[in-house]
């Protein structure tokens, strides 16, 4: 199937309506740079060549499960879990796309992550209803799903867990808790081998309540847990227990969601929302960049409005700003070498969403943009919920350059990530 690049009466249109430039052509992406596109609403997910305008896979019957995301792994293996069939899913984009290998997982899965090597996945499943029996939020079972993505065997374990997230180092995996808040440590082969049995747990690590985001910074040797009071820096000693830990605080209203580690492994990049107000179109949002190392924060002023997901490359963090007029992406400096560090770069005008966040309704339910960006920075790839397409923006000139056509409607902007050759993220947690 083709992905279509706008006719120019169609631009004319997307034009009008301030969705394209009155001039220039679509930016060509590197040959070989892939897009996986999942519309979750239409149980479906497709590869795209931005470059050529065309689809060049599709899974259907798929449901990505976007609260747990994707990882792309530098050999063109993209990682996700699939809600309908409830298994861990890896699809190769590159050249011809294709179903690599699926494993069962338990639970109602919130997260998972994969190894540095690209080796191991475990998968954060809640209670949900696997045990409506003895369904209790306070000792309510959940699991740890440990798959091998070489051979597809996998293996769980039952936790006690309130809401879970899950980060990996090397073969001890930590798994965040939100009841009680603490960080736990379990040995991998332990949860391959626990043939659906009850897990021991190493060690543990109070941190904030309500966490929402982590990251695990191998470089530095410490976990990063986004939670109510700020963010906790605890640090991981190679045997699987816990160190030193330090608070850094939101720097004023406020609390971050969505936490990500930068590829230079020093920097954890985030935004902070203050919802105190009951209008979504007074609510602020800042970029919020820590150094692991440090704990130094920056926060840099986004705007008034609504921000869900947001992209993040070597060079640039970009935030959808969902605002009372119009929508526009904010572009903010992440590249700690560069001397502008923090420094808001460039706000672009995307005009205004058909369905979209509107004034006295709840922006949660209404459709949206998803973004991610190429590992430079200089291509920026925005879902329109609703509509169907992807936008591409370059962000040098602050230009939509042109649109991809997906065959399904995109619903509450799906999901959308990028992979390029031969790159591989310090980040490997799925967004």
């Amino acid at each position: 199937m083709t992905v279509r690049l706008f006719t120019p009466v169609a631009t004319a249109l997307l034009t009008a309506a301030g969705l394209l430039p009155l001039a220039g052509s679509a930016q060509a992406a590197p040959a070989t740079t892939r897009l996986l596109v999942a519309d979750p609403a239409a149980s479906a997910v497709y590869v795209l060549d931005p470059s050529a305008g065309q689809v060049t896979g599709t899974f259907p019957g798929r449901k990505l499960n976007d609260h747990a995301g994707t990882v792309t792994l530098a050999d063109g293996r993209v990682v996700f879990v699939d809600d309908a069939a409830n298994e861990l899913v890896v699809v190769n984009v590159s050249g011809r796309p294709r179903v690599v290998g699926t494993a069962h997982v338990e639970g109602e899965v919130s997260h998972f992550a994969v190894d540095a090597t690209g080796r191991f996945a475990v998968v954060a499943g809640s209670e949900g209803h696997e045990h409506p029996s003895d369904h209790d939020h306070e000792h309510g079972h959940a699991a740890l799903t440990a798959v091998d993505l070489t051979t597809f065997t996998s293996g769980h374990g039952v936790v006690h867990s309130g809401e879970p997230g899950v980060l990996i180092d090397n073969t001890t995996v930590l798994h965040r808790n939100d009841a009680p808040a603490q960080l736990e440590s379990y040995r991998l082969d332990a949860i391959t081998k626990a043939g659906g049995a009850h897990l021991t747990v190493g060690a543990t690590k109070a941190i904030g309540e309500h966490g929402h985001g982590e990251a695990f910074s191998p470089k530095h040797r410490r976990a990063v847990t986004a939670t109510e009071h700020g963010v906790d820096l605890t640090e991981v000693t190679r045997s699987g227990g816990f160190g030193a830990q330090r608070l850094a605080t939101w720097g004023g209203p406020g609390r971050g969601f969505y936490l990500r580690l930068h590829d230079d492994a020093d920097t954890a990049v985030t935004y902070v929302r203050d919802s105190t107000s009951p209008d979504w179109t007074k609510w602020t949002e800042h970029a919020y960049l820590l150094d692991v190392r440090s704990g130094r924060a920056t926060r840099t002023p986004l705007g008034n409005g609504y921000v869900f997901r947001f992209g993040l490359s070597d060079s640039l963090a970009g935030y959808v700003v969902h605002g009372a007029a119009r929508d526009e992406l904010v572009l903010v400096d992440v590249n700690a070498r560069d001397g502008g560090f923090g420094e808001l770069t460039r706000r672009i005008d995307l005009g205004v969403l058909p369905g979209g966040p509107q004034s006295g309704t709840d922006p949660f339910t209404a459709q949206t943009r998803k973004i991610a960006l190429d590992d430079a920075g200089r291509t920026a790839f925005l879902t329109a919920g609703g509509q169907g397409r992807v936008d591409v923006v370059e962000t040098a000139s602050g230009r939509v350059t042109g649109s991809l056509k997906v065959p399904s409607a995109l619903d509450r902007g799906g999901a959308v990530a990028v992979w390029e050759p031969g790159v591989s993220h310090a980040d490997t947690v799925g967004r």
